[in-house]
């Protein structure tokens, strides 16, 4: 393990991204967050984190960053803000990486299973070759192929580690699920794919893990192993909020639209020697029903 009194830059610091500050915080390492809020770098500053406020989405904006050890990128994608994807993912984090004054030790990236194609339900683990059917799964190619190669040739010590992450859930993140349930409006998808999902206290254990071991492989799948079905996830959930069954809105194309219909595994995470709280879905979703 390295030493944990480091400098530690994240950008994306949400709903992932504000547990793993949090977690560094506590291990007693200087957490630098962007944000384009002054507001949210108030709050950042009483949550003892350092805050920079800077726009990745804009060229103009030229604020410097701090050196640092760790950098995780984990920036979502928000559809309200009229900013493109690739404005962001793509063209964000090249300004990131070239504003940065120094190489990090590691470079970790908050990536997607979505990069995965199969949609006939067979397993696909970390030498499946991406071959993405959605807009985002094609972006996160994309950019771990930008971060690799501007890494290789401007940062060549820095170690990047691709973290696919499979669909976050936990708790604050089921209230629009649960109102539809209760509705019972139909649920977009088939009732039988796969659904590959991490607790969010899952991921911020194994961002935590890699950003500090010794060593660790190039490219993780964050995924629970206890996958479930759509069927199996909402049939627990509705029974968990007391609503009726859930009702399926089946189409020709779901599988395809929402990324395949595959089982995400990880070959790579036994090696690593980090257990998951949560490994069994259905207890991590009552865990999120019962925190809220």
């Amino acid at each position: 393990m390295v030493n944990q009194a480091e400098t530690r830059l994240i950008a994306g610091c949400g709903y992932l991204g504000r547990r793993v500050a949090e977690r560094w915080r506590s291990s007693g390492s200087d957490v630098v967050a962007l944000t384009r809020s002054p507001d949210r770098a108030k709050d950042f500053r009483r949550g003892g984190l350092t805050p920079v406020v800077t726009n990745l989405a804009s060229d103009t904006d030229q604020q410097s960053l701090p050196s640092a050890d760790v950098v995780l990128w984990a920036v979502g994608f928000d559809r309200t803000a009229g900013v493109p994807r690739e404005d962001i993912w793509l063209r964000g984090l090249e300004r990131l990486l070239r504003r940065l004054p120094s190489a990090p030790r590691r470079f970790l990236y908050v990536s997607s299973t979505s990069v995965y194609g199969p949609d006939n339900g067979e397993s696909v683990d970390e030498v499946t070759p991406p071959d993405p059917k959605t807009d985002g799964g094609r972006c996160c190619v994309e950019a771990e192929q930008l971060l690799r190669q501007y890494c290789s040739r401007l940062f060549p010590s820095t170690q990047v580690v691709m973290l696919r992450l499979a669909g976050i859930f936990g708790p604050g993140r089921l209230l629009r699920r649960v109102s539809e349930l209760q509705s019972q409006t139909p649920l977009p998808g088939e009732p039988d794919q796969w659904l590959n999902l991490i607790h969010v206290q899952d991921a911020v254990r194994m961002i935590d893990l890699v950003s500090s071991a010794a060593a660790v492989p190039q490219v993780i799948n964050v995924v629970n192993s206890g996958t479930v079905t759509r069927r199996q996830y909402y049939a627990r959930l509705a029974q968990l909020v007391s609503a009726p069954a859930p009702v399926f809105e089946s189409c020709a194309d779901s599988a395809r639209q929402r990324g395949g219909n595959k089982r995400v595994v990880s070959r790579y995470r036994g090696d690593l020697n980090v257990a998951f709280e949560y490994d069994d879905v259905l207890t991590g979703l009552e865990q999120a029903v019962a925190a809220g």
